[in-house]
């Protein structure tokens, strides 16, 4: 999202959406990172090929997988029968981010949730928060401003435990586009796509808005590409297994935060039983 807003500084301000994530227990894996191995030392050197896939190899599998999905974003003609061949001719021709910055905000949304869930089947939950606000770019591919403010308190501050809370400022901007009157193709592909951004939300038991990864609407594009949701059923024993471990270990903080995880997954499980896995535990 653009602006024409130049500041005395020569820094243009802008209307952003920003994602920020936490891809969780880093610091157990960093810390034990304390020594190089002896030569020779081939357990040693083992353990820290393990524990370099889980840091920095996990970091990278995690990015690469939310901008292989983002990408499938970019602007096109909507999947709209009554799109005229003039209607989709212009959208063709003038379409970009800033005339529709709804499907940006698709794109991060699927993306956030697939990323997600692809992170927790190989053990590395993820934390987050995504919301809209003012921000600039210092640098390429760097944002600075209250947009990334926003983001960060989500994700440290509110959502807790693996979850990706969406702010109440992006929910009241999309809930308004997918009232907007509509009077040209683009004001129609962005209510259409507000509301199908609305549609990947869910309100969790605290009242805030997170990406429901497991409902309606993902389990109807999973169905509609006939994906196999063995994925899914296997994030799941991961997630069962961390709820054990931190009940075990009598850590009350991530032990309850991990019953939640659990409790939302069950909860979903049911729309995905035509997809091929186990049945949710109670």
């Amino acid at each position: 999202m653009t602006t024409d807003s130049a500041p005395p500084t020569g820094v243009t301000l802008g209307y952003y959406a920003v994602g920020f994530f936490d891809l969780l227990g880093q610091q157990d894996y960093l810390r034990a990172m304390k020594n190089l191995p002896t030569p020779g030392d081939t357990d040693a050197f083992a353990k820290l090929g393990d524990d370099l896939k889980n840091t920095h190899g996990a970091v990278k599998m995690m990015r690469q997988l939310f901008a292989k999905f983002f990408e499938l974003y970019t602007p096109k003609p909507p999947d709209d029968p009554s799109l005229t061949l003039e209607e989709r001719a212009v959208f063709v021709h003038d379409a970009d981010e800033a005339r529709l910055p709804t499907q940006g905000i698709l794109g991060i949304f699927t993306s956030a949730g697939v990323t997600f869930l692809g992170s927790m089947l190989n053990g590395h939950p993820i934390r987050g928060g995504i919301d809209i606000g003012i921000g600039f770019e210092p640098d390429a591919g760097e944002i600075y401003g209250p947009a990334l403010s926003r983001a960060y308190a989500l994700e440290s501050k509110i959502a807790q435990y693996p979850r990706v809370v969406v702010g109440e400022e992006l929910v009241k901007w999309l809930t308004e586009l997918g009232r907007q009157d509509v009077t040209d193709i683009f004001s129609r592909t962005s209510q259409n796509t507000a509301n199908e951004c609305l549609s990947c939300l869910t309100y969790d038991t605290d009242g805030v808005a997170i990406i429901d990864y497991l409902g309606p609407y993902f389990a109807s594009l999973a169905a509609k590409a006939e994906l196999d949701a063995s994925p899914i059923h296997g994030a799941y024993e991961t997630v069962k297994k961390f709820a054990a471990r931190y009940k075990e270990e009598k850590n009350s903080q991530l032990a309850f935060r991990y019953a939640s995880l659990r409790r939302y997954f069950e909860a979903r499980m049911p729309l995905w039983q035509d997809h091929h896995g186990p049945k949710a535990e109670s």
